[in-house]
């Protein structure tokens, strides 16, 4: 019962978003824009698109370092894989099955890896709020985003601060014992219940935390943060491929926007592929720019359209190359 109402929920909000997408729009004009586009720049995108995952396996390499000796070359096509299922499947679900499989194979914690995933969103969360931060504050300059902007800069620096005072201190352990032991001196039925979820949680936070220990290497640190910005300024070249294939006359400063805004609308729970979210954000970050709604959604469709065949594509040949259903993975990250 409390899946079909989830999965309810996530209808509703995926058809007020494809409203307010499809409100008002001249379906004839959005047509014509699409046949537009020159076929010969899905060859430059679909390059880039690999680029840009090949170097996410290069970064969760350099993460796991101290962890996992991984060959790249498997973690590439893992990455993809987990790129793919998080377009088709809710909840990260992608980061979860990435984390699983490389525990799996590689018989390391799946909760250190999956605190290591984390630790890469962090970093891909400053890489947005930098572009972010970058456009408000040179192309648009509205006083109320760049306060708003700024405001969750400094979140995501806290919360990088925050980890790296946890991994350096490593006092989770101490923590958790300290509980343990005032909790040992209550009486009552419910004591070992206590005991036992807090020695539950104990072993889950210390593996969580972790998978956070390249933050003791400065130098494998740099490397990360310099990757982190290369994936996201292919990210940013995804969308000006696809611009210039519509031959498009507008700033390409639209695209630190479009990323920023896209990566916001993903963190809305939708129906699979983002759908509904995706497109608005994507009108919205062109519509400070004065594009009208047709030609943003038209750029909106043909890109994730070639995201999505590229890395399901790229997935499949994985999961059947591993011998790996899409079934078994739903309900590995179901039971887990």
């Amino acid at each position: 019962m409390k899946t079909h109402i989830k999965k309810l929920i996530l209808l509703l909000i995926t058809f007020l978003f494809l409203y307010l997408v499809f409100k008002n729009l001249n379906f004839n004009q959005l047509l014509h824009i699409i046949k537009g586009f020159e076929l010969k720049y899905i060859i430059f995108l679909v390059f880039s698109i690999i680029i840009s995952l090949s170097f996410r396996g290069l970064c969760f390499k350099l993460l796991i370092s101290k962890t996992v000796k991984a060959p790249l070359l498997d973690l590439i096509p893992l990455c993809i894989t987990g790129a793919a299922l998080n377009i088709v499947l809710p909840a990260r679900a992608g980061d979860i099955f990435r984390a699983f499989y490389t525990g799996e194979k590689y018989n390391e914690s799946k909760i250190k890896l999956f605190g290591t995933v984390m630790l890469e969103r962090i970093f891909d969360g400053l890489c947005i709020i930098g572009m972010l931060l970058i456009g408000i504050f040179i192309y648009n300059k509205n006083p109320l985003a760049q306060h708003l902007c700024s405001f969750a800069a400094l979140i995501f620096i806290a919360s990088l601060i925050t980890v790296f005072v946890l991994v350096k201190l490593n006092k989770t352990g101490a923590i958790f014992s300290f509980l343990e032991n005032k909790c040992s001196n209550l009486s009552g039925g419910f004591k070992n219940i206590f005991l036992g979820i807090i020695k539950l949680s104990g072993n889950f936070c210390t593996s969580f935390i972790n998978g956070f220990e390249i933050l003791k290497y400065p130098k494998n640190l740099i490397n990360i943060i310099f990757v982190s910005i290369l994936i996201w300024g292919l990210e940013c070249l995804n969308y000006l491929i696809v611009i210039q294939g519509f031959n498009l006359d507008v700033s390409r400063s639209v695209v630190l926007f479009i990323i920023s805004f896209i990566a916001l609308a993903c963190m809305i729970p939708s129906a699979s592929i983002f759908i509904g979210p995706y497109q608005l954000a994507v009108i919205s970050a062109f519509s400070i720019y004065k594009v009208n709604k047709e030609t943003a959604l038209a750029i909106s469709l043909v890109e994730q359209a070639i995201v999505v065949l590229t890395t399901s594509v790229i997935a499949v040949i994985f999961l059947f190359k591993n011998n790996i259903s899409f079934k078994e993975i739903k309900n590995d990250i179901k039971s887990e």
